[in-house]
């Protein structure tokens, strides 16, 4: 039983999906950054989003969540793309180069990677930036899209992202309020989860934000507390474009297919 109260056995006899918004019909969500690998029933999690129509853009941590991705992605093509890369949080554990080059050259993107000064030291010469500058540069060879995560060192991402030309940048649960209009500039996607409902810095950044670089993510499995302690999921992705809707003063509809063609933009390589 997952934790959403549906057995393994009628996930399962779910008939698969095809998603084409271009063919019309009913909507297809994105939630553009979410962690696969940490939920106990991810099988029942995909099930769950394939019915709700939501596309996954899977981030890894490091090598083995990678790995899982990767078989995530092999088994469900048309749902799930796979990111790999090494976290921030995981820069003290060194890196194995010629292993995640591997493993990129069969996922979708590189990501999660980035700075945060949460972890350990993000100034010149520390494991953090070297690491981040490997992958912004294997994105950048390899055509891959990059998954960046800023908190707390959104100007020293931004810094290092203009060194290098990986196709396309996400920056994940952006909160860089000072540098957003430089990011826009850069043609940066940023993407909105369930925090915005709550964050009036969040919700000022979408409001001023280029609409046509907004994705919208659910960084699940992580838990909000101004929302009771609730578990993210890929099931508060509608909740999520309903808010963006009113924010930016859009038919709902249309703010829907505005994220998903955003999100293939960004899959495919395109700036903004």
């Amino acid at each position: 039983m997952s934790r959403f109260g549906t057995s393994e056995s009628e996930c399962r006899d779910r008939p698969a999906v095809k998603f084409d918004p271009k063919r019309g019909g009913p909507l297809a969500f994105c939630d553009a950054h979410l962690h696969l690998g940490d939920y106990p029933d991810a099988e029942g999690s995909t099930a769950l989003a394939r019915g709700a129509k939501i596309v996954l853009y899977s981030a890894s941590t490091n090598l083995p969540d990678s790995e899982r991705n990767l078989v995530f992605a092999r088994r469900s093509p048309d749902l799930i793309k796979a990111f790999v890369g090494v976290h921030p949080s995981e820069a003290g554990k060194g890196l194995q180069e010629k292993e995640l080059e591997s493993l990129s050259r069969h996922a979708t993107g590189i990501g999660e990677v980035g700075l945060d000064p949460k972890y350990s030291a993000v100034t010149e010469g520390s494991a953090q930036l070297r690491i981040f500058r490997v992958q912004l540069e294997l994105a950048e060879r390899l055509g891959r899209p990059v998954q960046v995560h800023s908190r707390g060192a959104e100007q020293a991402c931004l810094d290092n992202l203009g060194s290098f030309d990986p196709p396309s940048v996400l920056l994940h649960w952006f909160e860089g309020s000072e540098v957003a209009p430089r990011a826009a500039a850069e043609g940066y996607y940023v993407s909105f989860g369930p925090a915005i409902l709550y964050s009036k810095k969040l919700a000022g950044i979408a409001r001023s934000y280029p609409a046509d670089l907004i994705l919208t993510e659910s960084d699940a499995p992580v838990t909000y507390s101004p929302l009771g302690e609730a578990v993210s999921g890929p099931s508060l992705i509608p909740s999520v474009v309903f808010f963006l809707s009113q924010l930016l003063g859009r038919d709902f509809a249309e703010t829907a297919n505005m994220v998903s063609e955003n999100s293939k933009r960004y899959l495919e390589g395109k700036k903004g």
